[in-house]
Order: structure tokens, then C-alpha cells, then sequence
């Protein structure tokens, strides 16, 4: 693996360094305090998909001053052939203006690749669509943006709704503005004795997801097994970088749902909620609590994730996923997409054509498995 690499000009200045080791807390505090930063790029994250079968790569340049751009690169190999795909979930994070940086960080990245077997470098930046500057950038590297579809994507939701808390001033100033029967429902909830408990134990995470996998079967959405959600409880909610809040009502839970938090960001991660006493509103409650608590600890932007399209329609099957974040004032936000950086065109060429031809049968041998299966 990649150690410690020096440029030649035009980045002879900047230092690049590759490798597993954990980088210290520097990365942190440069990925948590820059524009493009994102919790999918931290150190916490890293440990999570380490523990769901991917190996962290670190790649950052360094100057004088520190350092100067980021990326964390997950790998994963493909069976049989000595190759595997790096991703970059949410990143990489840099000043997209500065020449240098992005050249530099484009080659670095190719040789991370070539170092490792890799075959492609997949990317999804957290970045708006408007900010066609960092698209530039991303050409500039060699990556190209790329439309895909279906189970095997391992890349994050295009479209998010975002609440922007600090244009409100806080939590009570987004109360004020909240349609009138959010409000109502939250404070609903509230009079008829719904509670929210806030939990961090291990405990916690099993019955979290007791509630989502029971919740998924009921509704037909896909959910991820116990693994990944233990591994998300040690690497981030242990460490003190979120929680679990759950909804009761006379020694009954009626809904869920997980927070996490990086810089100034919260992110309401998953939830889930029963049939009994939907007239309760927990998930109102639940959501503001979520707010409140966000806002207490410092971040000014709570992300409440993914909806299906940029163009929600009442007809459509998930609107009501839409229309719930909508009435807490989340703003819908439409980022770049995804992009490849072709690293060896022919295992590319055959790699987009075995997801082609797999696509239908892993999609029926899942959905079997969401309806009959276990919950690991």
C-alpha cells in the first residue's frame, strides 16, 4: 500500500499520503470544518464500513500549513480476480478552485487505485448541483458523471431534504414557521403523553432495529441487516457522535429513529414506527426532539436524507416520504451525482455489464429475502 509519496512539479510543495493507518484527529477537524465535509468522510465512518466488510484508505496532501484535501476511499475486492472498487462516499473534500489541489488529488488517486488493483474509483459528492465549479473539478481528476440504477448501487441518495436551523435562529424560530399542523401534531403528542427517551446503549441499537427490520416486512422497504447497525452503534453512537430516540406511550414503543452528528451537521440516519396509535403523532415528536436536540449540541443543519426524485408528485409511491420532511420546512436539494474515475477500461467494460446482466435475479433473491428471511 501507498506510503508517504512527494510530487513533482506543479505540486512539488504538497506531501501525499496514502495509506490504512489512521490518520489522528487532524483529519477530523479538517474534514468536520470544511464546506465539503461530510460525516461519510470521517474517521468514525471509516471504522463503520471496516467492520462491514470494506478496508479504509486515507489519501490527504499536506503542506506546511497541514492539510489541504481529503479523501476517504473504501475498497472492496471482487472475488476471483485481484481487483476491487474504491468509493468515495460523500467526498473527496477539497477547495475545488484550487488547480493545484485537484490535479494533485486526481493523480494521487489513480495511483492509489493502480497501487491497490483497483479498477475504478467511484465518488458522490455532498455537493449542490449548482456548484458546476466542483463538477469541473471532478473532470479535471478524470472522473465522469454517471446515471445508475437498481441494487447494486453503493452510492448515497441524490436527492436530500435539509433544514437549514441556523437561517431560523434555532429550534423555536423553526417552530414559528412550521406549517400549523406540524405544530399542532408535535404538541399533540405531547398532550396525549407520548415521550421521547434518548439511548446510547448497545441495547438500544438491537431494539432499533427489531423496529426497522419489523417495519421494512410490513412496508416492502429494504433494510440493512443487524451488522451494519452494530457496526454504526460502536463506530459512531458509542464514540458520542449520535443517539437513538424512541417514542413511548404506557410502557409501548410506537416509533424510532437514529441521529448522527459530524461538524455542523445532525443527520436523521433511519427510523421506523408501528401501526398502533398512529393518532398519537409519535413521529412528529420524535423529529422535533431530533431537532431540538441536534441544535443543542451545536449543529445549525439537520439532514433528514434521501427522497426518490427531484420532482415529487402525490401520485408518485414514496411522496409521503417527501411530504413528511416538507412539513417540517426541510428544503429539498438536488446534489452533482455520481461519478467514476475509470482506472482499467476493459474490467470496467465487464464490470458494467455483469451488474446489467445480475440485476433482475439479486433483486428478486432480496426481496425474497426482506420477506422471509432473518434479520442479520
Amino acid at each position: 500500500m501507498m506510503g508517504l509519496l512527494t510530487g513533482s512539479s506543479p505540486t512539488e510543495s504538497l506531501q501525499v499520503v496514502a495509506g490504512p493507518e489512521d490518520p489522528g484527529d487532524a483529519w477530523d477537524a479538517f474534514v468536520a470544518s470544511h464546506p465539503a465535509g461530510h460525516l461519510m468522510q470521517s474517521r468514525a465512518w471509516a471504522r463503520v464500513r471496516k467492520d462491514t466488510g470494506w478496508q479504509p484508505l486515507f489519501l490527504r496532501l499536506e503542506d506546511s500549513g497541514g492539510i489541504r484535501a481529503a479523501a476517504l476511499a473504501l475498497r472492496r475486492g471482487i472475488p476471483g480476480t485481484g481487483l476491487g472498487l474504491l468509493y468515495i462516499p460523500r467526498g473527496p473534500v477539497l477547495d475545488s478552485g484550487d488547480r493545484r489541489l485537484v490535479e494533485a488529488l486526481g493523480e494521487a488517486l489513480r495511483r492509489l487505485a493502480r497501487d491497490c488493483g483497483g479498477f475504478l474509483v467511484q465518488a458522490d459528492p455532498g455537493i449542490p448541483e449548482a456548484r458546476q465549479d466542483v463538477h469541473a473539478a471532478l473532470e479535471t481528476m478524470g472522473f465522469r458523471r454517471q446515471e445508475k440504477h437498481g441494487l447494486f448501487r453503493i452510492l448515497q441518495p441524490r436527492w436530500v431534504m435539509r433544514i437549514p436551523l441556523d437561517r431560523y435562529g434555532g429550534p423555536e424560530g423553526l417552530l414559528a414557521a412550521l406549517p400549523h399542523k406540524t405544530r399542532y401534531n408535535i404538541r399533540l403528542a405531547g398532550r396525549k403523553g407520548v415521550t421521547v427517551v434518548p439511548r446510547t446503549d448497545g441495547a438500544a441499537c438491537r431494539a432499533f432495529h427489531r423496529l426497522l427490520w419489523a417495519a421494512g416486512r410490513a412496508k416492502g422497504f429494504p433494510v440493512r441487516g443487524l451488522r451494519f447497525h452494530e457496526a454504526i452503534w460502536r463506530g459512531c453512537v458509542r464514540a458520542g457522535m449520535g443517539e437513538y430516540l424512541f417514542a413511548e406511550h404506557q410502557g409501548r414503543t410506537l416509533a424510532a429513529l437514529q441521529v448522527l452528528r459530524f461538524g455542523p451537521t445532525a443527520w436523521y440516519m433511519y427510523g421506523a414506527s408501528t401501526e398502533e396509535d398512529r393518532n398519537l403523532m409519535p413521529t412528529y415528536l420524535l423529529q422535533w426532539e431530533g431537532i431540538r436536540r441536534a441544535w443543542d449540541v451545536g449543529c445549525t443543519c439537520y439532514d433528514m436524507r434521501g427522497v426518490a426524485s427531484s420532482d415529487p408528485r402525490p401520485e408518485d409511491g414514496e411522496y409521503g416520504v417527501y411530504d413528511f420532511k416538507r412539513k417540517f420546512n426541510a428544503e429539498l436539494v438536488r446534489f452533482l451525482g455520481e461519478y467514476d474515475l475509470v482506472v482499467r477500461p476493459r474490467a470496467y467494460a465487464a464490470w458494467r455489464a455483469a451488474e446489467a446482466a445480475i440485476q433482475r435475479p439479486a433483486a428478486w433473491a432480496f426481496r425474497l429475502r426482506q420477506r422471509f428471511g432473518g434479520s442479520r
